[in-house]
C-alpha cells in the first residue's frame, strides 16, 4: 500500500529530475533513491519471515498477553493517535489567538470551541496514555455490572 502510495511521487521525481534545466547529478541520486526504495519494499514484501527471524532472533517465546494487557495497550496506542493529530490542531489555534489578540483584542467564538475541544482532545489522549489502568477498570465494571459475585 505505501509503495502504491508513493510510487507515482517517485515517477515523477525522476520525470522532473530528468528535466534538461536540473544538473544530471540530481536524476542519477533520483534513480538510485528510487531503486533502493523499490527494492527494500519488495524485499519486505515478499520475504518478511525472512526479515523478522534475521531481526529477532530468540530462542525462547514469552509467555502470551493477557486480555488486560492488551487493552491497556489498545488504549495507550489510540491516546498516542489522538494526542498526534489534536496536539498540532491546539498549537495551531493558540497562534491563531496570540495573533487575533494582539490585532483586534476580542476572540471569535468558533476559535473559543476550536481550542476548548483540542484542549479537550488533549487531556483524552493522555488519559488514555497514562491512565490507561483506570480505563481497564472502567471498562471491566461495566462489563460484570449486575453480576453478582456470590455463587450460592
Amino acid at each position: 500500500m505505501w509503495l502504491a502510495n508513493h510510487l507515482p511521487g517517485q515517477a515523477y521525481q525522476i520525470v522532473f529530475a530528468s528535466n534538461p534545466s536540473v544538473d544530471w547529478s540530481m536524476t542519477v541520486f533520483a534513480v538510485i533513491g528510487f531503486v533502493v526504495e523499490l527494492s527494500v519494499s519488495l524485499a519486505l514484501w515478499f520475504f518478511p519471515l525472512v526479515v523478522a527471524r534475521n531481526l529477532l532472533r530468540s530462542e525462547e517465546r514469552p509467555p502470551p498477553a493477557s486480555s488486560d494487557v492488551w487493552l491497556a495497550m489498545g488504549c495507550a496506542v489510540i491516546g498516542l493517535w489522538l494526542l498526534c493529530t489534536s496536539l498540532p490542531a491546539l498549537v495551531i489555534d493558540a497562534f491563531v489567538l496570540g495573533s487575533t489578540l494582539n490585532v483586534s483584542g476580542e476572540i471569535s467564538s468558533s476559535l473559543r470551541q476550536n481550542i476548548s475541544y483540542c484542549v479537550a482532545e488533549v487531556a483524552l489522549s493522555t488519559w488514555l496514555i497514562l491512565g490507561a489502568t483506570g480505563f481497564r477498570k472502567v471498562f471491566w465494571w461495566a462489563r460484570t455490572a449486575g453480576i453478582s459475585k456470590s455463587v450460592d
